[in-house]
């Protein structure tokens, strides 16, 4: 796939004029990536901001007891590492990209972007409207774990989920991610075991299901019930 085609299909860049998007072709480099590969960890420069082009990637940071915690999943046509943009010399990214699935990345080194939106304030706004939603969700997940202990944090995880990566269907809202128990304690700290037994316990009530990895919410309002 040619740069400009994948420049087209970034969300963020859509719209802009054929000139602008001639320019970005120049300064977008594109990376064919392996499931399980790391993209960079988190003590590495924080050096460039990077799309991806298709399959998916895994956000994730260690706590000082080595638990793995993720904090997000970023899939075709979204940004990660866009804390690159603007920072210090020094600066770090924030956590770990590890691939998910084999696919390809797009990435502009964060020198060269600030120099394109220096003339293009609308965008530079973008993306700093999805670095304050990331931000909230980070902050979310905190509150969450410190509030309403592990099965509510389980339910704002999974209607986070649900909102970011649901499919309405007949019998309720398809999460088009495929995630095991452990996935899904690894989003707020909690052990597989854990997360197994509130699996089953959603289950038995006919809140949610769970197929071939895919989970459907059937009762979004009786989830909620968990976070008051």
């Amino acid at each position: 796939m040619l740069v400009k085609d994948i420049v087209g299909q970034i969300p963020l860049f859509k719209g802009l004029s054929e000139d602008t998007t001639m320019a970005l072709n120049d300064i977008v480099k594109v990376k064919t990536v392996r499931k399980g590969e790391v993209l960079f960890q988190d003590y590495d420069k924080a050096s460039a901001i990077f799309f991806i082009n298709k399959g998916k990637v895994r956000l994730s940071k260690c706590t000082s007891d080595g638990k793995e915690i993720t904090l997000g999943i970023r899939m075709s046509g979204q940004m990660f590492a866009e804390v690159a943009l603007f920072a210090k010399s020094e600066m770090t990214y924030p956590a770990t990209a590890t691939i998910l699935e084999q696919g390809s990345v797009s990435y502009i080194q964060n020198e060269d972007l600030e120099k394109f939106i220096s003339n293009r304030p609308d965008l530079a706004m973008e993306i700093f409207r999805v670095m304050a939603d990331r931000l909230r969700a980070a902050q979310t997940t905190l509150r969450d774990v410190v509030l309403y202990g592990n099965l509510g944090s389980l339910a704002s995880t999974l209607l986070r989920l649900a909102k970011e990566y649901g499919e309405q269907t007949s019998t309720g809202v398809k999460i088009n991610l495929k995630l095991t128990n452990q996935d899904l304690g690894n989003f707020f700290g909690a052990t597989r075991e854990s997360v197994n037994r509130m699996i089953s316990n959603l289950k038995g009530k006919d809140i949610l299901s769970v197929n071939k990895g895919y989970i459907t919410i059937h009762e979004v309002d009786e989830l909620k019930s968990f976070l008051s």
